[in-house]
């Protein structure tokens, strides 16, 4: 299982904060969370995984490309392959 992080920038204060997660996992396949933490409560803003919540790569690519996350992992998932 892979798992990388990201805090988006501009939305951040003392209290609040979110934080993007994606990754690659055998049982999951592709996924990805975005978490909003305020005042220590975290939400889900939105989870998606191409095995749960059904979807092709391009989900996931769509996603790495609107957060403008890494180049590596935007390769790996157009050739489908893991990171």
């Amino acid at each position: 299982m892979s798992r990388y992080n990201s805090r988006m920038h501009g939305v951040e204060t003392d209290n609040l904060y979110v934080d993007i997660n994606w990754g690659f996992d055998h049982v999951l396949g592709y996924w990805y969370d975005i978490i909003e933490t305020k005042d220590g409560e975290e939400s889900i803003i939105e989870e998606w995984s191409s095995t749960v919540n059904g979807g092709s790569r391009s989900t996931m690519l769509e996603f790495l490309i609107k957060y403008n996350l890494s180049e590596k992992h935007r390769s790996a998932v157009a050739l489908d392959m893991e990171f």
